[in-house]
């Protein structure tokens, strides 16, 4: 039985441990400044990005870098953890405040996460075609 709970307590403590670890690499992502070229690109302020841009950026993400989402770490993964929480504040807007104010700051986490890995592949893509051009 000791055995048992300390497998189970092992195994919460590696899951946490997990989810700990990428949130705080996406976090670290999130917080990186954004370039005039992906404000005036994206038509937004880089200091108020928003819960709300995500939908915009994703489509962003799909015309200006179709394949960003697959070759992007972790930006699949945000796009699922932005819907599931977008799910939570939906549901408990009315009723507990308290988890909509956290929904939408978690969401607004993940709007500037796009954002950034954003900027990051358009500045990578300029920086090869200059290379192309150069040689």
């Amino acid at each position: 039985m000791v055995s048992l709970f300390i497998l189970v307590f092992a195994g919460f403590a590696l899951v946490r441990f997990g989810i700990l670890q990428w949130r705080a690499i996406w976090l670290t992502t999130a917080n990186q400044p954004l370039s005039e070229s992906l404000q005036l690109t994206a038509g937004i302020d880089g200091a108020t990005v928003g819960a709300g841009d995500f939908s915009t950026l994703m489509g962003l993400c799909h015309e200006l870098s179709p394949d960003l989402k697959k070759t992007s770490p972790w930006l699949r993964e945000v796009s699922v953890y932005y819907r599931a929480v977008a799910r939570l504040e939906q549901a408990f807007r009315a009723k507990f405040p308290s988890v909509s104010s956290w929904a939408k700051g978690e969401m607004q986490i993940c709007s500037r996460y796009a954002a950034v890995v954003l900027d990051q592949s358009l500045s990578m893509s300029l920086d090869r075609q200059l290379a192309t051009r150069a040689n």
